[in-house]
């Protein structure tokens, strides 16, 4: 395989006035094409074939905490098998309450996933 072609670094800055509308409509696109300005802009003078970005997905704030405490108690139970997994206290563990408490976070996870559709 060869050698790529070494990227040319973006030194240049480049304005130009507009309109607040228009303004408006080139971020919007860019937005919409999950892109930044910029590249739009490049894209659009054939510069450039930029690859799409996939869409952030919006969340409510409520939603990205609660996800965060659930992912947090995931881990605290991962850290808790595997610190008894290292001292040999396996057979010790509860595998159906574990197994409990997974599906009640699932759940809760799941039921806040729901909310935020509806919304």
């Amino acid at each position: 395989m060869g050698d790529a072609p070494a990227k040319e670094r973006l030194s240049e800055i480049f304005v130009f006035r507009c309109t607040p509308t228009e303004k408006a409509v080139l971020r919007a696109k860019a937005e919409a094409a999950g892109l930044s300005a910029a590249d739009l802009l490049r894209e659009a003078l054939g510069l450039t074939e930029v690859r799409r970005r996939k869409p952030i997905p919006r969340a409510a704030p409520e939603l990205v905490r609660a996800a965060g405490r659930i992912g947090g108690n995931l881990n605290q139970i991962a850290r808790w098998l595997n610190r008894a997994a290292r001292a040999g206290e396996s057979r010790q563990i509860d595998a159906l309450q574990v197994a409990r408490q997974l599906v009640a976070i699932e759940r809760q996870l799941a039921r806040l996933i729901e909310g935020d559709r509806r919304c």
